[in-house]
């Protein structure tokens, strides 16, 4: 190409197979692709602003370029495709221009449009010195017209269109990799951290069915203790006087009444004593109706070394059954772990209505606990606890520094009780090991 006459650009070449309609919409889509540039390379007189001036009559973005920096810069931002002159690619830049093109990245091709005005041999020398940098080259022999360069910079340009979508598609593909990476690995430390945290639950568990069974074996022995102590004693004490009457009627000696009153007396004792421990042992029903009664039986038994007594205040109100069971047993545990170990004076239970809903407190005014997380790693709390859960409520245990402790069980409204009681009974384990359940049922 050596003149601006060859692309006729003061006289544009109509496309016959493109109307207006369709015209004006190609050059509508040219303008609006800012990364469908054609880069012009023509070091050789005004073959540049010819072939720029043809093109965008056209409505072709286009920009020519003078030197290799330009060159490197044009082409990364985004080119559409590179139209030179054999000049420019047999120049002494042309080595480095190619050195550019290998750099490209692995989805893109720029497109090469070469003008030549060489004859075979020449061509296939530009074609196989292109080829080792570009993908996609196409030879133009000049003189051309202006149809023929446009319809090849458009063919370049599509098949440009098609290496951005496979870039968009690589772009694409990658952020979702990262993201679904990103995914694996919250996903990853999510179930770390739940593994860890069921690792830690059988450990709880397994230490919980060891001082169930240590329990029971205290509880056992302790009932042994009991019956040895108590009712054997009295019975003991009963056959002893019995035969002592006996050989004094054998003998026909006088019975005196205070020995008749002091057997019946000691029956009685082993009677009470036989009651007691069997209350203790029997499984209470409690329902809705009567929770408060069952709490008033409860502080009246004579088992008890520390007095108890009950406050009801009349705003204190249980409807369902459950709760009221679940209620009776942690007001109970809470009663005989003060008998035990509070060393008070007195012990309460208090049942009210609180800004947190319906409260039962069991307080005393014993010795109090200095040492809140070795307290909560007890069975006891863990049974209370668990018992409170099971109908929705919260648990606290407090000691004031006056001494004395306080165990609060707090009862939402019925709505949020019944919701968290259902997700506790499909998360709880359904049934427990014989031995354990069996120890359980002593227990309870």
């Amino acid at each position: 190409m050596r003149s601006r006459n060859n692309f006729n650009s003061h006289a544009p070449v109509a496309d016959p197979l493109m109307n207006d309609a369709t015209r004006d919409k190609h050059a509508g889509m040219s303008r609006t692709h800012k990364d469908e540039r054609v880069i012009i390379i023509a070091p050789v007189g005004q073959d540049a602003e010819a072939m720029a001036a043809s093109l965008d009559t056209k409505g072709f973005e286009t920009q020519i370029c003078h030197g290799l920096d330009e060159y490197c810069r044009q082409i990364t931002d985004s080119a559409g495709a590179l139209l030179l002159t054999e000049e420019a690619l047999e120049s002494a830049q042309g080595s480095l221009l190619l050195d550019v093109l290998k750099t490209q990245p692995a989805w893109s091709e720029l497109p090469l449009i070469i003008l030549t005005s060489g004859g075979e041999s020449r061509r296939a020398g530009l074609l196989n010195l292109a080829a080792a940098a570009a993908g996609t080259v196409t030879l133009l022999e000049r003189p051309i017209s202006t149809l023929t360069l446009i319809r090849s910079v458009q063919v370049a340009l599509r098949s440009r269109r098609r290496q951005y979508q496979v870039r968009d598609l690589v772009t694409q593909l990658a952020k979702l990799n990262e993201t679904l990476e990103q995914r694996v690995r919250e996903r990853t430390a999510e179930l770390s951290a739940a593994n860890r945290e069921l690792q830690k639950e059988i450990e709880r568990r397994k230490g919980l069915e060891g001082q169930i069974l240590e329990i029971s074996d205290r509880e056992q022995q302790r009932l042994g203790q009991e019956l040895h102590d108590g009712l054997c004693q009295h019975l003991t004490a009963v056959a002893f006087m019995a035969r002592s009457v006996a050989l004094r009627l054998k003998n026909h000696r006088v019975i005196e009444e205070h020995d008749l009153e002091k057997i019946a007396e000691l029956v009685n004792d082993a009677a009470t004593d036989t009651r007691n421990l069997s209350r203790a042992l029997h499984r209470v029903d409690v329902d809705a109706t009567g929770f408060v009664a069952s709490l008033e039986g409860l502080v009246d038994r004579e088992i008890w070394k520390t007095p108890c007594r009950l406050e009801a205040n009349p705003s204190f109100h249980i409807g369902d059954d459950a709760v009221a069971a679940q209620l009776y047993r942690i007001a109970r545990e809470a009663v005989i772990n003060a008998n035990k170990h509070a060393q008070a004076r007195e012990i309460v239970i208090k049942l009210e209505r609180s800004e947190q809903g319906m409260a039962l407190r069991v307080i005393d005014d014993g010795v109090g606990f200095s040492n809140a997380p070795k307290l909560k790693q007890g069975l006891g709390f863990h049974i209370m606890n668990y018992r409170a859960q099971l109908v929705g409520g919260r648990l606290e245990i407090e000691s004031p520094k006056g001494g004395g402790t306080c165990v609060s069980c707090y009862l939402p409204d019925n709505a949020r009780r019944l919701q968290k009681s259902r997700k506790l009974e499909n998360a709880a384990p359904k049934r427990f090991h014989g031995k354990i359940a069996k120890a359980l049922a002593t227990l309870i």
